[in-house]
């Protein structure tokens, strides 16, 4: 796959490693030739994002089942004959292939503290979560909105992968509110935070609510710890099969 193959009008992911921690973005795609891709500008209420020239970025294309991968791609800002601009990205190397449908996913089945975002009740009292990864990116690598408070509530992770996992909570909530929980493990805290993206009902379960949530948001070691949970849980199977 080369960068001018990608369908004009088509979303594409975006990862941003920065400091400590790792972030995900969503933008379409604009623009493409051989050596570079346009997306519309990442932008918030504080205006257009600027990527830091330290940022480790990757991005992500599907087409159908398939995913190509371009990694440490650089990252720039570009200007139209119009006068409109976009965020453009160029790849130094080769993109690589994967089916996400096969990603490892794993289970973890233990109770967590969740936190999950809501509107302020003085301020514009009624309405909910309408915050998105690709329109808010500001606000998750400086802090939370002013307008958003934080509240916990108990709940139950089921399962991780590389880029999600399935939650689960008595506490009612709609696709696009923010969560966030902390692992404790043999690497230090692990902490996450993402998008709810599925919402499932259960009443006859432990809990009355099932998400599916994509993180945009994981402390730097959590790559490692899903690598090492993986490598168990591999060399567990392979004992058993013995």
């Amino acid at each position: 796959m080369k960068l001018d193959e990608i369908r004009i009008g088509s979303v594409i992911d975006i990862y941003i490693r920065r400091n400590n921690s790792a972030y995900k973005t969503v933008s379409k795609v604009e623009y493409t030739d051989e050596k570079f891709i346009g997306v519309t500008p990442i932008a918030s209420k504080h205006g257009l994002f600027r990527f830091h020239k330290e940022d480790d970025v990757d991005i992500v294309y599907r087409e159908g089942d398939k995913y190509w991968k371009w990694e440490h791609v650089k990252t720039g800002i570009a200007r139209r004959k119009d006068g409109s601009r976009l965020h453009i990205f160029s790849a130094p190397v080769k993109a690589v292939q994967f089916n996400r449908r096969t990603q490892f996913r794993f289970e973890i089945g233990t109770e967590i503290k969740m936190k999950y975002e809501i509107m302020k009740k003085d301020d514009n009292e009624g309405k909910g979560n309408e915050k998105t990864p690709s329109v808010d990116l500001d606000n998750i690598l400086l802090m939370l909105d002013e307008h958003y408070e934080e509240v916990e509530c108990r709940g139950y992770l089921k399962d991780l992968s590389e880029g999600g996992a399935s939650v689960e909570t008595d506490v009612k909530l709609d696709k696009g509110v923010f969560v966030s929980f902390s692992i404790d493990s043999e690497l230090g805290t692990v902490s996450l935070r993402g998008v709810i993206i599925r919402v499932k009902e259960d009443k006859h379960g432990y809990f009355d609510y099932t998400y599916g949530v994509s993180f945009v948001e994981t402390s730097k070691n959590y790559m490692q710890y899903f690598y090492l949970q993986q490598r168990k849980q591999l060399y567990e199977q392979n004992n058993d099969n013995d």
